[in-house]
This record gives structure tokens, sequence and C-alpha cells, in this order.
């Protein structure tokens, strides 16, 4: 596959999330070149988002600001046992935002063209052993050298006594070229038993303090990550008193974080007493989640509220219900609280969905608002999102996406048309517009446009 010249006007816009936590947030890749093939990539087992070698998202992006590709070649394919992933792209100069240029202190805000490698191989030795290496080179800031390499190997079987599901993985990765001091090895080892009624996995990973992946996502590098989890998941008779639940989850799970030298960093257990999936598709949930977090440094959660280092523990609830999704109308409700950091803080994450009965209008409203109450000074954090789409047919959608958040005090829409004329071959229009609210006192806010944008665009697929 190839591409040229490409801006992936396109694509969805980005979810905002809120983040109160001292780490980067995992958004996920949304640009169709890219998705295509994407599980080839996929490293080791079950790593999530905790590290991934290769995150596409690195690629024609910067700090959520777009960097043009002049040419890129991808392939992906599959020769008798051997799999193969295989991408280039070259960028070109750009000058990029101030925001980014403070976010990533970068000494420029001209962005240098650059070219950056990603490549994957493993081979399938039969239906329970597959072994692979990845290899990425090149830096999305084009100013250090990075290359990275790795090889894991992950084997399964669903015959584990009889008719069980058993996984076991490894792999080692290292990255070269100009990376800090220390360790620039990584490694993991993973042993899964998912089935229905015990679902249960344990794992330790850990990240050299010089692993930097320039080209992957590694949120906590210069750390050893311990993790078990377990839970007992019975189904009650369809004739006895409990038939109308479906499902129970009576969940376990122990996190750990250490650095380099085995000192503790911090630490989680999560409990779900209560996990209850009704008939009806319904579902209901109560969680106790104890902390420990030890800061060796200020941590900014928001503005003007600065948790000084030191050793603290808290205790989390939440309550979650939700209805099932097959229906017309559905709703959720999230509610975390309890202690943190030495204070108080209260999550409030609602929404509502509706489908019309024939199913062409779909509109759904988002709301997440975060109460704060600290030592060291009280905080709102709120983001509010709105979405509806139309299909006069399956082949012809209308989209319109909303977002405010108080951090960034922008409202931004996505209005976004697409036309598939047939399988591969699609049209979109796309309207960007937002608007930055300008609080000039405590009685008085200004909202003006920020940027609007219009695009339209073709994809066309050839096929030999």
């Amino acid at each position: 596959m190839f591409t040229a010249n490409t801006d992936f006007a396109e694509t969805e816009v980005d979810t905002r999330q809120i983040n109160l936590t001292r780490f980067p947030l995992f958004f996920p890749e949304k640009r169709s070149f890219f998705l295509e093939g994407a599980n080839q990539y996929v490293f080791g087992l079950n790593l999530g988002d905790q590290f991934i070698p290769f995150f596409s998202r690195n690629v024609g992006l910067l700090d959520g600001a777009q960097i043009p590709i002049d040419v890129g070649v991808k392939l992906n394919g599959r020769v008798g046992k051997w799999n193969l992933a295989l991408l280039d792209v070259q960028t070109r100069d750009t000058t990029v935002p101030g925001q980014v240029v403070q976010d990533l202190a970068l000494p420029s805000a001209v962005v240098s063209g650059t070219n950056l490698f990603a490549g994957r191989i493993s081979y399938d030795f039969n239906q329970k052993l597959r072994v692979g290496a990845i290899l990425t080179h090149g830096d999305p800031e084009a100013l250090r050298s990075n290359t990275l390499a790795g090889i894991d190997a992950v084997w399964r079987t669903s015959k584990f006594l009889a008719d069980k599901n058993l996984q076991f993985g490894a792999w080692t990765a290292t990255t070269q070229g100009d990376v800090g001091p220390g360790s620039k090895v990584g490694w993991g080892l993973t042993a899964d038993y998912p089935n229905d009624l015990l679902d249960c996995a344990a794992s330790v990973n850990s990240y050299g303090d010089a692993l930097e992946p320039l080209l992957g996502f590694l949120p906590r590098l210069g750390t050893r990550r311990t993790h078990a989890f377990c839970s007992y998941q019975p189904r009650p008779s369809k004739t006895g008193p409990f038939r109308w639940i479906r499902q129970e989850f009576f969940e376990n799970e122990y996190l750990r974080y250490t650095n380099p030298q085995g000192v503790l960093e911090s630490w989680e257990y999560f409990m779900a007493p209560i996990n209850v999936r009704f008939e009806s598709g319904d579902r209901f949930e109560f969680n106790w989640d104890p902390h420990g977090e030890i800061l060796l440094a200020p941590f900014d959660i928001a503005p003007g509220v600065v948790i000084p280092p030191g050793s603290y523990q808290f205790t989390r609830y939440r309550l979650e219900a939700q209805t099932s999704g097959h229906r017309p109308l559905q709703f959720g409700t999230t509610t975390w609280f309890g202690t943190f950091f030495g204070g108080h803080l209260t999550q409030w994450e609602n929404y509502i969905k509706w489908t019309s009965p024939k199913g062409r209008l779909q509109l759904e409203a988002d709301a997440e608002n975060d109460f704060g109450h600290l030592p060291q000074g009280n905080f709102v954090q709120r983001l509010w999102q709105l979405q509806g789409a139309y299909a006069w047919t399956p082949n012809l959608v209308l989209s319109n996406f909303v977002q405010y958040d108080t951090e960034s005090q922008n409202i931004g829409t996505n209005t976004r048309l697409r036309w598939t004329i047939k399988p591969g071959n699609d049209l979109f229009v796309v309207w960007n517009r937002g608007w930055q609210r300008l609080i000039l006192s405590s009685h008085d806010t200004s909202i003006v446009p920020q940027s609007d944008i219009v695009a339209m665009k073709i994809r066309w697929t050839f096929r030999p």
C-alpha cells in the first residue's frame, strides 16, 4: 500500500480525556492507513498500552499536531507460516503550534522532515507457538538517533485439562542510539488462564530507565511492573432462585511498580465484591480500590494545585450501573469517590444514548465531572461531549461530534459526511471548528473563534 502527500483529514477526531495521573494518556489509532494490518505489530502477550514497541500515532502526529507525510509505503502479508509487516514513511518539514513546542520542550517550532521505519516478522511453528521480532528506527521529532529491536514468543492452547485455555508469553527488547544513561533493556513474562468460570493471569515486566522507544509508547520507563489478576465467574442455574442473573464476576487484582533498585513506587489492589450481569444485559458493579503512591517530585494535578513529594495511601470506591446495549435508550453512570492524596476526590461519569426505531439516527451525550478537595487546594475538571449520526443509507452517513473540557477551555466540533461509493472507495467532506473560552474575570467570559477548516477527500483503492 502506498500513500503520498497525506493529511488524514477524513479521520475522526480524538475523544478527549481527563488526566489525573502523572503519566501520559493513551489515545488509540484512528487513521485507516495505519489501522489496516495493525494486528501484525502486536508484540508479546497482554501488554496492552503499558508497552507498545511500535505505536503508529507517532507517525504523522506530534503531541496531537499533524506532521505532513510526503510519501509512505507499507506491506502486510503472510507466506506459509511467515507473517510480515513493513512500514516506511518520509515526513516533511513543518511548523508546529507553540503549545506543542512548550509541551515537548522542542528547541524550535520547526520540526524537520525525517524517515521513520517499522518492521515486524513472526513465524508460526504450529498452532500453539509463534515467535517473532520487531525493529523500529527514527525519531518523530527528528532530533535523535533511535533504534528499537525486540523478540517475543507466545504459546497458547485451548485443550489444557481437555477444554481449557492457557497462554504463556515472553519478550525482550532494547533501544540503541541517543538514549539516556542506565539500562537499555526490557523484558517480560506472562501466564494467562482465560476461561469462563475462572479467569486468572500473572505477569512481570521490567523496563530499563534507558529503554526509550521513540516510535513506541512506554509511559513508565525505569520500572518493574508486577501484576496478578483472578476472577471467579459463576453462572447461576437457569431454574434456580437467581436465574435472572446471567453471570457474576468476583474480581481481585494486584499491581505493583518498583524502580530499578527495587524501591516501591506505587501499588494498587482492586476488588469487585459485586459485579453482576443480568439476563436483560444490564449490569451493576461495586469496587474497593486502595492505592499507595510514593512521589519523588511535585505532582501538578491541576492549575494551582501541586501535591508535594511524599508517601500517600488512599482508598477509592466505585459504583457503576449500565443498561443493555441492545436497548433503544441506553444510559449508564459511574461514580468514583473516597480519599485521594491526603484529601478527597469525587468523579461522576454519565452517558445516555438513543437509537431511532429504524436505526438511522443515533444521539449520545457523555459527561465527566471531577471534584477534588486537597490540602493544597481544590479543583474542578469537566468534560462534556455530544455525538450524533444520521444514515440515509449504510453507505451515506453524516456524523457530528462536539466536545468541551475545562482544562483547555476549548469547544471543538467535528462534522463528517462519508459516502462509500463502493467498498474501499469513499468520499469525505469534513468541517472542523474550534472556539476558545476566555475567562476575563470571575463574572465575565468570552468565546472567540479559534479555528475553521473544511476539507474534501477521496480515498480510492486500486486492486490488481
